[in-house]
């Protein structure tokens, strides 16, 4: 890659080395980070104690990785990022404090975006790091409540104290992280350049990525599971008649959202043939088995299990986070590979597909509590709420094992669909880059 001449030097892709006046307000922050941080330990603070945690490790990244005390995000950066933790001090109350604190998880998403692109090969165009700023503003906040909430139910401590509480905190975090990607674009338009790196990365060819990653020949999911072709095809056909049934039991029963919800399951589980037939997309009969198996399943849960035990839940949720995990690598390696200015390291590809699903799931809670806001006040039914704080908190810790197996197990069969997708997408101009 071409170094950045001298008018860029500020640019994000800089050197860390940076001069020694940014690498002592660096790590000045780092210094007030801790102070508040061990304050918070002897006062039984845990969220600032998580916070200054944060705040400290994403500092000392770029120290730690070139090896050079000079080394730092721009000063800006780090000192912003310890205001939240100053303010939380003198914050009224607990929820304030905390408030304030998940606020703040948007600057260090962003300073976490920017090192992601200067000690790796990432690269974003800016439209994609403002989301990724976004998304990860989201997932500290997902983090941050889980490891508070287990901490309360090892300690017996009430730091989150209901679910409307835990609510506002994540909705906090992801309109913080929203608005920091929109200023995160807004702020680079003024250095030279459209994009956030100084030249073009080339994506990597489907085909070589599988063979990076010891994907190629790897055996399909049709040919990997223990059942023929034909009898997952039959056991496809066996769940749907079952989600017609569901259907059914909904009309006699004049449930709307028992019809919605797996109504619009059963149309889902025609999207891979429809894909198949009208695109040749290869969906092999274990594909399309995966996505019939989970959605069946969230069905029969809508229309009696989740009312009559509570562990159904559990069972669902990491199943379909597998499916929105699958999207996100779909989406993101074909971006890859379509666009001249977005590259996302092997080694980095799986903790994408995780950091996108955990995201995911805390924007699907933040629309449940809105649907639940809008139940209470039009008195009308809505087809998702949310059933109080271990509800929600058991959602987000096993939508993060479901996007874990994913992307540690289940990338390797999504190889040839990836492929296909590419190669469909390949000349729609506003996907494709000038090569």
């Amino acid at each position: 890659m071409t170094p950045p001449d001298e008018t860029t030097s500020r640019a994000p892709t800089r050197s860390f080395h940076g001069e020694r006046s940014n690498a002592y307000l660096s790590w000045l922050a780092v210094a007030i980070a801790l102070l508040v941080g061990g304050r918070g330990l002897l006062d039984g603070r845990f969220q600032e104690v998580l916070f200054a945690a944060s705040v400290a490790a994403i500092a000392l990244a770029p120290a730690i990785a070139v090896g050079s005390k000079r080394a730092a995000l721009p000063w800006e950066i780090p000192i912003v990022a310890v205001l939240p933790l100053v303010g939380a001090v003198f914050a009224p109350d607990q929820f304030v404090r905390q408030l304030v604190l998940y606020t703040g998880a948007a600057v260090l998403a962003l300073a976490l975006t920017l090192e992601l692109h200067a000690l790796t090969e990432i690269r974003f165009e800016r439209w994609l790091a403002g989301s990724f700023v976004a998304m990860l503003a989201a997932t500290f906040g997902a983090i941050w409540s889980t490891l508070t909430w287990i901490h309360d139910l090892a300690l017996g401590t009430s730091l989150i104290a209901s679910n409307t509480e835990v609510m506002w905190l994540l909705v906090a975090a992801t309109a913080a992280g929203s608005l920091a990607g929109t200023l995160f674009d807004r702020y680079y338009r003024q250095f030279p350049g459209e994009e956030l790196v100084s030249a073009p990365v080339d994506g990597i060819d489907e085909e070589v990525f599988a063979a990076k990653a010891d994907m190629d020949e790897y055996p399909s999911l049709e040919e990997r599971l223990p059942l023929s072709a034909d009898r997952q095809r039959q056991l496809v056909q066996l769940l749907r008649a079952g989600l017609v049934a569901m259907v059914a039991y909904g009309v006699v029963t004049v449930d709307p959202g028992i019809v919605s919800n797996t109504g619009a399951m059963l149309l889902v589980t025609f999207v891979p043939t429809l894909l198949r037939r009208r695109y040749d997309l290869p969906f092999d009969a274990g594909l399309v088995l995966w996505i019939t198996v989970v959605v069946f399943l969230h069905s029969l849960g809508s229309v009696y299990l989740y009312d009559q035990t509570f562990w159904w839940h559990n069972v669902t949720h990491p199943l379909s986070a597998t499916l929105v995990g699958a999207i996100g690598y779909v989406v993101i390696r074909t971006l890859d590979e379509l666009r001249d200015d977005i590259h996302l390291p092997l080694e980095l590809t799986p903790w994408f597909v995780v950091l996108f699903v955990v995201s995911f799931g805390v924007f699907w809670e933040i629309g449940e509590f809105a649907m639940d806001a809008l139940a209470a006040t039009t008195g009308l039914q809505m087809p998702l709420s949310q059933h109080g704080l271990v509800d929600t908190m058991t959602d987000l810790v096993f939508n993060t094992i479901g996007s874990i197996l994913v992307a540690f197990w289940g990338l390797p069969y999504l190889t040839d669909l990836t492929d296909a997708v590419t190669d469909r997408l390949e000349g729609v101009p506003i996907l494709t880059s000038e090569r």
